[in-house]
């Protein structure tokens, strides 16, 4: 029996016996998603794509059961309100469903029975909900979290600055990228950051037009338009710090999860 894949949770290391070995066994793939775009002028373009995918790996590698196997990653998401900026690279609507549900075709096909979604990008959510609802209802075992979600109420406590959750390019953005990049370019961010103020209104909130939407739970795009300062929410706040906390946190909840959606009793539609 080829147990060589044991310990390894990079999919794209493993060769194809290795992968047919830890499917046999039970093994949960999981693909991340994040997104190429603007993060204002202190972050680097690919953050929701590395931070979705560092976190997942290193969720895995702290989940004794079921051994998880994280995809390599997909690098562009669905960003068409970001692409007044340059840097910014969107799919289409139809380009990111179909990336998706071919990844989701093809782990069915080769016998694996359910795949996660690890999403590090808001503009992705919609349409993964439409997407998994689509796949479930065919009978495939897809569902989707944001990798940050499980362990909200954790890092919540550990947060820094204004803003109490996640935004883009936000404190908790910006301080896992900190924590999670090398240290000469987490030291260009942290020398970038100091003089940027709070941002605690929504970016479709035109100037500083009160927001009527929010409160009522409607919903508008966050349209980052040309000039716009591209972050919302106090990532002047963040550390080094409280990156490293945040991520102990939001790690070791998405590792817990990883357990739970295994092992959850889940119906398809056929």
């Amino acid at each position: 029996m080829n147990e060589s894949w044991h310990g390894v949770h990079d999919w794209g290391a493993l060769t194809r016996a290795e992968i047919a070995a830890a499917r046999d066994a039970g093994a949960l793939p999981v693909l991340t998603v994040g997104s190429v775009e603007q993060h204002s002028d202190h972050l680097p373009v690919d953050t929701d794509t590395l931070s979705a995918h560092h976190v997942a790996l290193l969720a895995a590698e702290r989940c004794a059961t079921p051994h998880v196997l994280v995809l390599p990653p997909p690098s562009f998401g669905f960003s068409p309100h970001h692409r007044a900026w340059a840097g910014t690279i969107t799919l289409s609507l139809e380009t990111f469903i179909g990336i998706v549900t071919d990844v989701a075709e093809s782990l069915h096909r080769t016998g694996f029975k359910r795949l996660l979604i690890v999403n590090g990008h808001g503009g992705n959510q919609g349409p993964l909900v439409s997407t998994c609802t689509a796949l479930a209802s065919r009978g495939l075992e897809v569902g989707y979290v944001n990798y940050f979600a499980p362990g909200q109420k954790q890092w919540l406590e550990v947060l820094p600055g204004a803003l109490r959750g996640v935004g883009h390019a936000c404190c908790y953005e910006t301080a896992l990228q900190l924590s999670l990049r090398p240290a000469p370019l987490a030291e260009k961010i942290a020398g970038r950051i100091g003089s940027l103020p709070p941002r605690l209104t929504p970016s479709y909130a035109a100037g500083n037009a009160p927001d009527v939407l929010r409160p009522a739970g409607a919903y508008w795009a966050a349209i980052f338009a040309a000039g716009d300062v591209g972050y919302v929410g106090d990532p002047a706040a963040a550390t080094k710090d409280a990156g490293d906390a945040l991520v102990e946190q939001t790690v070791a909840a998405l590792a817990l999860f990883y357990a739970d959606f295994a092992s959850a009793q889940l119906r398809v539609g056929v």
